[in-house]
């Protein structure tokens, strides 16, 4: 399950129209709708998959609340497999110059893409909005010091606030300072993964569903709250 293949189930024609782009990228409504897909699809998922051999795998970014309804504590039924010694929340931690360097290949593969799903990544500008997210709501939790909301990338920073967004969660930090430039895309899939999307009806019921509970201010108001767990 990944965000850019979920949230791209909802982002057709009609409800773009209601619902266009905002300043940082997708639409509040979107996201919600998004989010609350993917927590019942993790759970439908268990519920049609329970051979201990089969594993599902989930990219979740959270940063400005792009799945972060998974490291929410919600009261349904998906809450107990997210809590279990089963599930482990992986995130990776790169140094300093593994992160510029990584900068750099998105930048180039934003401008040309090699695989067709590159074209749907973040562009360059969200990244660098996503880390000066990462330290303003660090230092509005108390995390760092106020001196530090325009600082550039630091392992320090990032580590404390996922520590942060990820208490109620098993959660495992990996530093990570190597490139393995013969990987191919980030998007490649191997033999027999599937993927999880939304299917159109499944997409009108979460924004039914999300449109009856929150006017827009609304939900912009409460995917500001994404990093308060």
């Amino acid at each position: 399950m990944r965000w850019d293949t979920g949230l791209a189930a909802f982002q057709t024609e009609d409800i773009l129209a209601r619902y266009p782009d905002v300043s940082d990228g997708t639409h509040p409504l979107i996201r919600k709708a998004a989010g609350l897909w993917g927590r019942r699809a993790l759970a439908r998922w268990l519920a049609e998959n329970t051979d201990p051999t089969d594993m599902i795998v989930g990219e979740v970014p959270i940063i400005g609340n792009r799945f972060s309804e998974f490291i929410q504590v919600q009261p349904d039924q998906v809450e107990t497999a997210l809590v279990s010694d089963g599930t482990k929340f992986i995130y990776p931690v790169p140094t300093k110059s593994l992160r510029d360097k990584l900068e750099a290949i998105r930048r180039s593969t934003f401008a040309n893409p090699k695989h067709p799903d590159e074209a749907r990544d973040a562009p360059p500008s969200t990244m660098e909005l996503a880390w000066h997210l990462t330290c303003a709501k660090a230092a509005e939790l108390g995390l760092i010091s106020e001196e530090k909301i325009y600082s550039p990338y630091e392992e320090m920073i990032y580590v404390r606030f996922f520590e942060h967004l990820l208490q109620y969660r098993n959660a495992i930090g990996i530093g990570v300072d190597t490139i393995y430039s013969d990987a191919g895309s980030a998007h490649d899939l191997g033999a027999n993964v599937s993927e999880l999307s939304a299917g159109p009806d499944e997409v009108q019921c979460a924004i039914a569903e999300v449109e009856a509970a929150f006017t827009v201010g609304e939900a912009a108001r409460d995917v500001e709250s994404w990093y308060r767990v």
